[in-house]
């Protein structure tokens, strides 16, 4: 049963980067947290026919209140479970399309992606009951008319664990791995590795769609 749950959250979280590391923990908290607008708008990457459309998480949620005393009430509630700084990333390939939370993180001098599903909203129980999403990571470069992703990669990671050339908390399932490192722990590995080309992927360029 354990074993389904995880691979069951493995595989709702792992869309958008294949082989990228998944962790049971964020790699922020709050004060780590940015926002930057230069990301909001509709992505696509040079080497597929995916897309990203990023927003502001609170605008989305916000944008049906039309009347400006029930907005600004909405806006304190939902501030309560909300961060001001996250994104709705809404992902589409094949005409599928995924919503996922996407958060900025700035370490140090450094930025990061923390990206995992939204909730199973009208999903059947069952799945509910089997559900924790996990998240993924990966560097970011922004610039005005794009982004450039580099993502923590899960072979070169569990390679160079096997090999003891790096430590970091993780479970095996089967054919599935899991970060299990706290956020701090997390965010100290991804402190001292930022520069380590060995521990990401190749870089995958978005520009704005037009």
């Amino acid at each position: 049963m354990k074993t389904l749950k995880i691979l069951l959250v493995i595989l709702l979280a792992a869309i958008s980067f294949e082989g990228c590391i998944t962790s049971l923990y964020p790699l922020y908290t709050a004060k780590d947290l940015v926002f930057d607008k230069r990301l909001l708008g509709t992505w696509r990457s040079d080497s597929s026919a995916e897309s990203w459309k990023l927003e502001n998480l609170m605008d989305k949620e916000l944008s049906v209140y039309k009347d400006p005393k029930e907005r600004e009430k909405q806006e304190i509630i939902k501030g309560s479970f909300i961060n001001k700084n996250t994104y709705l990333l809404t992902y589409t390939e094949k005409g599928e399309k995924v919503e996922l939370l996407l958060n900025l993180v700035k370490l140090e001098n450094n930025f990061y992606i923390d990206f995992y599903p939204g909730p199973l909203n009208g999903k059947n129980e069952m799945l509910k009951d089997y559900y924790l999403p996990v998240h993924s990571y990966a560097k970011i470069k922004i610039a005005e008319n794009g982004f450039e992703l580099w993502p923590l990669d899960q072979i070169s990671i569990y390679n160079l664990v096997k090999e003891n050339k790096i430590r970091i908390k993780h479970e095996d399932l089967d054919n599935f791995k899991v970060i299990t490192a706290s956020t701090e722990e997390l965010q100290k590995f991804v402190i001292k590795f930022s520069d380590n080309k060995e521990l990401f992927s190749e870089s995958r360029k978005f520009k704005k769609s037009v």
